[in-house]
């Protein structure tokens, strides 16, 4: 398991309308790292605050390594990037800083819960590569009190539009891609066996593939390639 001691804040400033602070919360963590398959060495001689940075910018970053002597920055993936090569990295020492980016996970219910995309939303395939960076998945629901939680914790907000589709929605990891009307669960690969669907819902024939919770907790199909925002669902105890 993980043991962090501490945490520190790193302040970016990112050029998206104007110079905007942006902030990132790392926490140290004790365990020693011997796995380096999905590592990559970022360079040698950073300085510590941009080895934390270059992780951030690098998506399938969630953690870094830090050497204070020979001041190498590596930064370690949880899902293979793709088209990029893995080169072998032999850290310089066992004692390096070891540092994984915190995301504002809730728990309830023995299982973690993270709503990403309010700022930048995302299509389908796109957000269950998101979570799978981050060692989790998209949400698999199993029952109505989950599905209304998720609603009113990560969904419901003031500024929610008249219509009920258009806003205040968010992927979840139902999908019938594979075949028309048969509804699984992408991470599990299992079949649905609760079901919360909007009145009307679901759609068959129409390349609505894709599950989303809307702000009442209900669901509906529509199109994999809409920009949503997601939730990302993993186990409390994440080793």
């Amino acid at each position: 398991m993980l043991q962090r001691t501490s945490c520190f804040l790193v302040f970016l400033l990112s050029a998206v309308n104007g110079q905007q602070q942006r902030q990132i919360l790392y926490s140290r963590l004790v365990d020693e790292v011997t796995d380096y398959s999905l590592a990559e060495l970022y360079g040698a001689d950073e300085h510590f605050s941009h080895c934390a940075e270059l992780c951030f910018e690098d998506d399938y970053c969630m953690e870094f390594l830090y050497s204070e002597t020979s001041r190498d920055c590596i930064g370690r993936h949880y899902v293979r990037k793709r088209n990029y090569s893995y080169k072998k990295v032999i850290p310089p020492s066992t004692r390096m800083l070891h540092f994984k980016r915190e995301l504002n996970w809730i728990m309830h219910s023995g299982h973690l819960y993270y709503y990403g995309g309010k700022e930048h939303k995302l299509k389908w395939r796109k957000a269950k590569l998101l979570c799978k960076k981050l060692g989790a998945h998209l949400v698999e629901i199993e029952s109505k009190e989950e599905s209304d939680w998720l609603a009113s914790e990560f969904i419901m907000r003031d500024d929610c539009s008249p219509d009920m589709y258009e806003t205040c929605t968010a992927w979840i990891g139902g999908h019938d891609r594979s075949t028309e009307g048969h509804y699984m669960w992408v991470h599990s690969n299992t079949s649905l066996e609760f079901t919360n669907w909007n009145p009307s819902e679901s759609s068959f024939g129409n390349w609505s593939d894709c599950i989303d919770i809307l702000r009442n907790g209900k669901w509906n199909d529509r199109h994999c390639w809409f920009l949503n925002s997601f939730i990302c669902e993993r186990n409390s105890v994440h080793i």
